[in-house]
């Protein structure tokens, strides 16, 4: 585990029978994040050994939290790239967005034009306000996209 990562929070799954999850088992979680522009969705650990996300917090009791990992900390964030723009789901060069983390591999989590929460480049991005630290090395969690979005 890398020097400042954070531990991820245990969550107790409370919700309706799932394929992923089950009842009374405590999971892993990682971000609590944007899910169609409400903060209400967590990255959670399941059953299969993947990373999910946009699984609603009210399926999930919080058990522990140490690190303070399920957190509301936003960074602000500006696009300076063209690459995204005209997307459906995507940037817009020179708007700012609200980023809640990174991922171990450094992508930034950032609620994009569609009010939910994907992992994108930090070069496409300028930092404009950051008070909590979210987008250093200290805010990595575990790499989304590796293989079975392998924790740290």
């Amino acid at each position: 585990m890398e020097k400042y990562a954070k531990v991820p929070a245990k969550v107790r799954y409370i919700g309706p029978p799932s394929e992923e999850f089950t009842r009374g088992r405590v999971y892993p979680a990682y971000f609590l994040e944007y899910w169609q522009g409400k903060r209400e969705s967590l990255h959670v650990r399941g059953d299969s050994g993947r990373i999910s996300d946009f699984n609603l917090l009210g399926d999930f009791e919080v058990v522990e939290d140490g690190d303070h990992v399920l957190n509301y900390y936003e960074a602000v964030v500006k696009c300076v790239t063209h690459r995204y723009d005209g997307m459906r789901f995507g940037l817009t060069f020179g708007k700012e967005y609200k980023a809640i983390g990174r991922d171990r591999d450094g992508l930034y989590l950032v609620m994009d034009e569609s009010s939910n929460c994907y992992f994108y480049p930090p070069d496409v991005f300028e930092i404009v306000s950051d008070a909590h630290d979210l987008l250093s090395r200290q805010s990595v969690y575990y790499s989304f996209h590796g293989g079975k979005n392998a924790a740290p």
